[in-house]
């Protein structure tokens, strides 16, 4: 456990300085179903990584205290958004925007409304193309070889009976290889699983445990 704390301490100070909190807009929110603790015993640790995962994002994200109830949960996704934060190949705008519209398109309100406030506050990406892009994700203005592997892996999470050899030959043409067809893939599928959980848990908008 001391090693992993150590990894993920390292991480988080290879980053930026920490970055203003983005500005949440958020209307008729639930009560959560729960309260979440950590484990009797990993209070340090979970207070510890918390702590270091708010100082790199300007906030601490509700899914992390989720997340706390199970430390080794929240030890595998902290390891997991490190892997992906440095991906060579997979931007951070790619991977925001993926997670945005599956979010959308699977109606998950927190996710929904504070990817919304990080792109535009922190990423600088213009609401009007986020929410174009929901009704039409071709529409959200990527270069040619983005917009392709955006629509492919939304297809192949959204409406995964429909892809065709064809789609993965199109990506293939854009400069993609399988690794990064699997890699993003993987990770909307797995910010996917967190969209089912927050809205079982009823957990509406950032800020739902103040």
């Amino acid at each position: 456990m001391k090693i992993l704390l150590m990894k993920i301490i390292l991480f988080f100070r290879k980053k930026r300085a920490t970055p203003k909190a983005p500005a949440f807009t958020v209307t008729g929110m639930r009560t959560p179903l729960i309260v979440p603790k950590p484990p009797k015993g990993e209070e340090e640790f979970v207070k510890l990584m918390c702590k270091h995962a708010e100082e790199v994002m300007g906030f601490l994200p509700d899914p992390l205290l989720v997340m706390a109830m199970s430390p080794k949960i929240l030890q595998e996704f902290a390891e997991f958004l490190s892997d992906y934060e440095s991906h060579p190949r997979l931007s951070s705008d790619l991977l925001a925007v993926l997670r945005y519209l599956v979010a959308a398109k699977n109606d998950c309100k927190y996710c929904v409304t504070t990817s919304e406030a990080i792109m535009i506050d922190q990423m600088n990406i213009d609401l009007d193309d986020l929410r174009n892009a929901q009704d039409d994700p071709s529409t959200f203005p990527f270069p040619a070889d983005k917009k392709t592997l955006l629509l492919l892996i939304l297809k192949m999470v959204l409406d995964p009976d429909t892809v065709e050899k064809s789609d993965l030959e199109e990506a293939y043409k854009h400069g993609w290889t399988d690794t990064d067809i699997y890699e993003a893939a993987n990770y909307t599928v797995r910010n996917l699983a967190v969209d089912l959980l927050l809205k079982a848990y009823k957990i509406d908008g950032q800020g739902a445990f103040s």
